[in-house]
């Protein structure tokens, strides 16, 4: 069925990048780039997608800015293991993301039936060594009326629109891949994303956020 899909918050186990833990010999094309920045200028980016990826059973557990600096903790471990065959930093930001959700996900349905009503970030003890200065961010990014606005009308997407701005506005994945997920032919899926690039174009924070993959 076209635009079939699973839950957007329902995410498959991401192929890269590598575990924190994992034994991985050294990478060959190691791109060294400065995590700080790069998150900066994604934290708008990354901000919206959470938001847009964390349904209500997931916000039990955790909800988008601590999700956010989550992240942002994972990179630091993980930026010196980035190799340069994993695509542009955007789009390794973003494989970390999704890898740190799709845990968060596997921690709920594991603890489904102990979450308690009012949420929870008991899985993210290792917050505390968030700088102030990321924590503070995700806090204005919370407050930002460009972000709500923004995130109100992606709201009013039909649910095929609004996966096509997550997955190749958000998070930057191939159109072919993308099509395949959505079970949509390329040429249906590739019309379709440039209309809704016309359409999004003049929403606040659109030059941020979506851009081509």
């Amino acid at each position: 069925m076209p635009g079939h899909d699973r839950s957007i918050d329902d995410v498959s186990p991401p192929g890269e990048p590598p575990r924190e833990d994992a034994g991985a010999p050294e990478p060959q094309g190691r791109a060294a780039f400065d995590v700080d920045l790069l998150y900066q200028e994604h934290a708008r980016a990354l901000f919206a997608w959470a938001s847009l990826r964390l349904g209500p059973e997931l916000r039990l557990a955790i909800g988008p800015a601590d999700l956010a600096q989550e992240v942002w903790l994972r990179v630091t471990r993980l930026a010196s293991r980035r190799d340069a065959a994993h695509g542009s930093p955007r789009a390794w930001l973003f494989a970390v993301a999704k890898l740190v959700l799709y845990e968060v996900q596997r921690d709920v349905r594991r603890r489904r039936a102990e979450l308690p009503a009012g949420g929870s970030t008991q899985r993210l003890d290792a917050l505390n060594e968030i700088p102030p200065e990321v924590t503070s961010l995700t806090q204005r990014l919370a407050r930002d009326d460009a972000v709500r606005v923004f995130l109100a009308r992606a709201a009013e997407l039909d649910e095929t629109d609004r996966k096509l701005l997550i997955h190749l506005g958000l998070e930057a994945m191939p159109q072919t891949e993308v099509a395949a997920r959505l079970e949509m032919g390329y040429e249906a899926l590739a019309k379709r994303w440039q209309r809704l690039r016309a359409r999004v174009r003049d929403w606040p924070i659109a030059r941020e956020i979506a851009e081509d993959p």
